[in-house]
């Protein structure tokens, strides 16, 4: 008899769960938190909230009209995440261990190396995007397209990528001038 998780599993699937209502979800989710923390719009639940659902939508069209799956390279991103995530709890568990006084060291460590940890994240954000695969949806998809499937030409994937990379290098910039 299978594991009554492992049928579960199978049925959301079969439904289509991963594939389209789960990335709806995360998306309204983290776009909900972003306009809420950031009070761009203001502090309406209701706005905040529609314009997160909004947005969601348009994220919950993208993998029919562009013919791809974002089921796989998602749950594996979040799989990874995950797994990164409890191995740096057991390594804070076993360092509290030997350092009496962790907390206070890991805050000193932390705040005094802003710009270190900044940096470790983005690295740690785009390995974790390569590995996975997300990084590969976002630049195109590699196999054939469904018919009548909208796919975005490479000259326009690489115009967009230049200019953000442009953009993150005058912000880079920027900032070290300040902090010089």
């Amino acid at each position: 008899m299978e594991p009554y998780f492992e049928i579960v599993a199978k049925k959301l699937i079969e439904i289509g769960f991963y594939e389209y209502v789960l990335p709806f979800l995360i998306t309204a989710t983290i776009f909900y938190g972003l306009l809420k923390k950031s009070k761009l719009i203001g502090e309406s639940a209701v706005v905040n909230g529609t314009l997160a659902v909004s947005i969601a939508f348009l994220i919950f069209g993208f993998p029919a009209l562009a013919g791809i799956s974002l089921a796989s390279p998602l749950s594996t991103f979040f799989t990874y995440a995950t797994v990164f995530i409890l191995v740096f709890v057991f390594g804070i568990l076993v360092a509290s261990l030997f350092y009496p006084n962790l907390q206070d060291f890991l805050t000193k460590y932390f705040v005094e190396r802003v710009s270190r940890t900044f940096w470790g994240l983005i690295v740690l954000g785009l390995a974790l995007l390569i590995m996975s695969g997300l990084l590969w949806v976002l630049i195109g998809p590699t196999t054939q397209p469904k018919p009548g499937a909208v796919v975005m030409p490479l000259d326009l994937i690489v115009s967009i990528t230049g200019i953000i990379i442009f953009t993150i290098i005058i912000f880079l910039a920027t900032w070290m001038m300040r902090g010089a």
